[in-house]
C-alpha cells in the first residue's frame, strides 16, 4: 500500500459517505476520528444529507435490473454527484481541509457471502478533494470467507459498548440489522446480522400506493390494522428463519418480494397494508433477537436509522422488546440518520491506520481483515 503519511497521525479528519438501501440520497458526516489501543472515538464536526435528483434516483433503481451498461454509466454519474456534493457541503460548512474520505457507495447487488457490488466511482472524489478515498469495504470480508455484511457492528462496538451491561443495537435503514454488544469487560464475542426488511418495503409501498416517498412519522401505519395471518406467513421466509451469519438486501426483500406477497388493489387499505408491513418489520427483528441473542441479559435496545421516526414501528418494537428500554441513538449523541455515514468515516480511518474493520463473529470470516481499497 502507498504510504500516505496518515498512519502516524494522532487523529484523522474524515468524511464519511453513505448511500443506503432506500436509494434516496447521500448522507455526509465529517468527524475527527482517533484510535487508541483499547477504543476508538469520533467527534462529529458536521453532518447533512443531499437527496438524489429524480433522474439519478431513477438511474440507480434501474441498476437493480442487472443491466451492465446502465450500471457502468451510473457508476460514473453517481461518483461525480458524490464528489460535487461533498465539495459543496465542505465549503458550506467552512471545512477547509480533511485527511481522507470513507465512501460506501450505492449497493446495487448483494448476495450474502458470494458477491456484493457498490457503485460510485471514487476517483472523482480523490481528484476533486485531493485526498485518499477508501471504498469497496465489503470485498475483503467476502474474500476472507465472510458474508460481507453487516459491517456496522464494529462501529456499534466503538460507539456504544460499555462495561457492566449488554446492549442491542438496531439499525432500521432499508434493511434491518442488529448487533449484540456484551459488556466490554466480559470477554464475550460481539454478534450481529441482518434480520430482514427495514424500511425499504414500506417506502416502496408508500411510493406505489400514494406517490409519497415514505410514511412520514408513521402517520399511515399507526392508523391501520395489521393482518396478523399475513405477518405470520411472511415470517416463515427462509432468510428470517436462517441462523447467522447472514446478510440480505433488495435482492431478497425488494420489488420482487412485494410483487409476490402484496396486493395493491383499490380494495386494499393503504393504512392497513402499512400497519402489516410495520409489524412484519418489527417482528422479524424481535424473532431473530430472541432466537439468536441472549436477550434477557441486555439492558437497552438502541435504535438508529429512519425507522426511529416511524411511530408505528417504534410502538411495535417497544411492545415486542418489553421490558427492555428502547431508545434512539440520539440519547448517545449519535444522529439516527447519520450513524452509518459516521460509521464509514470510522471504517475508512481504520483502513488508513491499518486496523481491521470486520468481526468474524458477525460475518463468519475466517480472520479479521482491513476493509476497503484506497484511491488516490
Amino acid at each position: 500500500m502507498t504510504n500516505l503519511g496518515l498512519e502516524s497521525k494522532e487523529h484523522l479528519i474524515m468524511v464519511g459517505l453513505m448511500t443506503g438501501t432506500s436509494m434516496d440520497g447521500l448522507d455526509i458526516s465529517v468527524a475527527k476520528v482517533r484510535f487508541s489501543e483499547e477504543s476508538a472515538k469520533a467527534v462529529v464536526l458536521a453532518e447533512g444529507s443531499v437527496p438524489y435528483t429524480d433522474n439519478l434516483r431513477e438511474s440507480v433503481e434501474e441498476c437493480l435490473s442487472g443491466d451492465g451498461e446502465k450500471i457502468a454509466a451510473t457508476h460514473f454519474t453517481l461518483g461525480e454527484f458524490m464528489a460535487r456534493e461533498t465539495e459543496r457541503f465542505l465549503k458550506e460548512q467552512k471545512i477547509e481541509q480533511v485527511d481522507a474520505v470513507g465512501m460506501h457507495g450505492q449497493t446495487v447487488h448483494h448476495m450474502s457471502g458470494t458477491s456484493s457490488l457498490q457503485i460510485g466511482e471514487p476517483s472523482f472524489l480523490a481528484q476533486l478533494l485531493k485526498v485518499p478515498v477508501v471504498s469497496d469495504f465489503r470485498a475483503s470480508d467476502i474474500a476472507a470467507g465472510g458474508t460481507g455484511a453487516p459491517l456496522i457492528p464494529m462501529v456499534d462496538c466503538w460507539l456504544f459498548q460499555k462495561k457492566g451491561g449488554a446492549v442491542i443495537c438496531l439499525n432500521l435503514g432499508g434493511v434491518a440489522n442488529v448487533t449484540f454488544l456484551p459488556p466490554a469487560d466480559s470477554g464475550e464475542p460481539i454478534t450481529g446480522f441482518d434480520t430482514g426488511p427495514g424500511m425499504a418495503l414500506m417506502d416502496e409501498v408508500m411510493k406505489l400506493s400514494t406517490g409519497k416517498k415514505f410514511d412520514d412519522e408513521g402517520a399511515c401505519s399507526v392508523q391501520g390494522t395489521p393482518d396478523i395471518e399475513k405477518v405470520n406467513h411472511w415470517l416463515e421466509h427462509p432468510f428470517i428463519q436462517a441462523p447467522p451469519p447472514k446478510s440480505t438486501g433488495r435482492d431478497t426483500f425488494g420489488l420482487s418480494w412485494l410483487n409476490e406477497n402484496v396486493s395493491l388493489s383499490p380494495t386494499e387499505s393503504p393504512d392497513d397494508l402499512m400497519a402489516t408491513l410495520s409489524l412484519f418489520t418489527a417482528r422479524s427483528v424481535a424473532v431473530n433477537c430472541r432466537q439468536f441473542f441472549p436477550i434477557d441479559s441486555a439492558q437497552q435496545l438502541i435504535i438508529s436509522g429512519g425507522g426511529v421516526y416511524n411511530e408505528a414501528v417504534m410502538n411495535d418494537l417497544e411492545e415486542l422488546f418489553s421490558p427492555l428500554t428502547v431508545v434512539s441513538s440520539q440519547e448517545y449523541g449519535i444522529d439516527p440518520f447519520m450513524k452509518e455515514a459516521l460509521g464509514f468515516a470510522m471504517l475508512g480511518a481504520a483502513n488508513l491506520k491499518k486496523i481491521p474493520g470486520n468481526l468474524p463473529s458477525v460475518t463468519g470470516a475466517i480472520r479479521q481483515v482491513i476493509l476497503g481499497k484506497v484511491t488516490v
